[in-house]
């Protein structure tokens, strides 16, 4: 299943694959913008290794819980771990304290 992503949302989004985030597959960020939703990344599912968040994606809230499309329970351990490991600047990003250089300057990966 591909989630699906407005045009605003696709322009804030920024990716990073493994040597960033230290999970096997492409994780998109996104600060809040116009989101109708809670703070959440995405994963993508199919490429795995994908840079178009509008490829098949899963959503994951950042308290862990699959919102949007199946993962893989290892790729969800990974997930979580990530976000565990870098909540406050993901955080940080989703409610525009810190840019896009900032966030990648400021990640953990897992």
């Amino acid at each position: 299943m591909t989630t699906t992503i407005d045009d605003s949302e696709l322009e804030e989004m920024v990716s990073y694959r493994r040597n960033v985030t230290g999970i096997s597959h492409t994780v998109f960020i996104s600060p809040k913008g116009n989101a109708r939703h809670g703070p959440r990344i995405k994963i993508a599912i199919n490429p795995p290794d994908s840079l178009d968040p509008r490829s098949e994606t899963a959503s994951i809230a950042f308290d862990g819980t699959v919102v949007a499309g199946t993962v893989d329970p290892v790729l969800l351990d990974q997930a979580r771990r990530f976000i565990v490991r870098n909540h406050a600047v993901l955080l940080a990003y989703w409610n525009y304290e810190i840019d896009t250089d900032e966030l990648r300057r400021a990640l953990w990966p897992i």
